[in-house]
């Protein structure tokens, strides 16, 4: 009897054939990749739910800052510090007012000249100082109102100016549809006929000092402080408006016209202020 007796015999003793089992194992093989291949495609497919995203409010941008309002005012030109302020305004381009008096415009050919300038300059508002400056004789000049209106009338048609806002010599007094204030009783008559015939009276809150030689009592940077600090303390008469006096005649030199002009880079510089023509003042009508 043969004793070598293969192992890879099936039960009947007959030897395996492994080739048998092939097609058998493809067809495995390739249903085991379909369905896999058909569980990703599945998984591909599926959408995922998406939370619904709540609509996103903007919130309201802050309403810009009101800026307080700067008017800054020449008296008594034109003069011989007119040509240097206005080369002054000519540079920095910012509004300002200037209060005449009459008699220095035909004061001399300069004078006329200089007011031509003046008359032409887009920076510039002119508004009225009187004609004769009371012949700096104040007490006399306000003790007849009647007087002091016609002296007013003078300037306005002699010069043809197309406003009617008005500033006493040497008084600070207001006359507006906000604000009655006079700082010498004796002169309140005249101030109610001016504004009763029309005019504004404008004074002023602030002045650029000067000393007897007419040189500025205050540097630019004393000024600002000054400024800043009246507006903080609600000193001024319309709250974060402040109106101020200079005067042509106190910037005859260089030293000076160097201190107007650093004060006027220096405002310009300070976002919260805004210069204006005083035509833009509250309450003017």
């Amino acid at each position: 009897m043969n004793q070598n007796v293969s192992s890879s015999a099936d039960d009947e003793g007959e030897p395996v054939n492994a080739t048998r089992y092939l097609p058998h194992l493809l067809l495995l093989l390739l249903f085991s990749s379909c369905s896999y291949n058909k569980v990703n495609t599945e998984l591909v497919n599926i959408v995922l739910p998406v939370a619904e995203s709540k609509p996103v409010t903007a919130k309201p941008a802050p309403p810009p800052k009101k800026k307080k309002k700067l008017y800054i005012t020449f008296d008594d030109g034109p003069n011989k510090g007119t040509r240097n302020v206005l080369q002054v305004l000519n540079e920095e381009q910012i509004p300002v007012s200037f209060f005449v008096v009459g008699e220095h415009v035909y004061g001399s050919r300069e004078q006329q000249a200089t007011w031509d300038s003046l008359h032409h300059n887009a920076w510039v508002e002119i508004c009225n100082h009187s004609y004769t400056h009371a012949h700096n004789k104040f007490a006399k000049f306000y003790s007849n109102d009647t007087a002091v209106v016609a002296d007013f009338e003078r300037t306005q048609d002699s010069l043809q100016l197309n406003n009617r806002i008005v500033r006493t010599p040497g008084r600070n007094m207001w006359r507006t549809s906000t604000i009655n204030a006079s700082d010498i009783a004796k002169s309140k008559a005249a101030a109610d006929s001016l504004y009763s015939n029309g005019f504004v009276v404008m004074g002023w809150d602030l002045e650029w000092h000067y000393n007897d030689s007419m040189k500025l009592k205050q540097t630019s940077d004393e000024l600002i402080l000054q400024v800043d600090s009246m507006l903080l303390h609600n000193k001024t008469k319309t709250p974060d408006h402040i109106v101020l006096l200079t005067h042509d005649q106190t910037f005859v030199d260089s030293l000076s016209t160097a201190s107007l002009r650093k004060f006027i880079q220096q405002m310009k510089t300070k976002q919260e202020y805004e210069l204006e023509f005083i035509s833009r003042y509250p309450g003017l009508k």
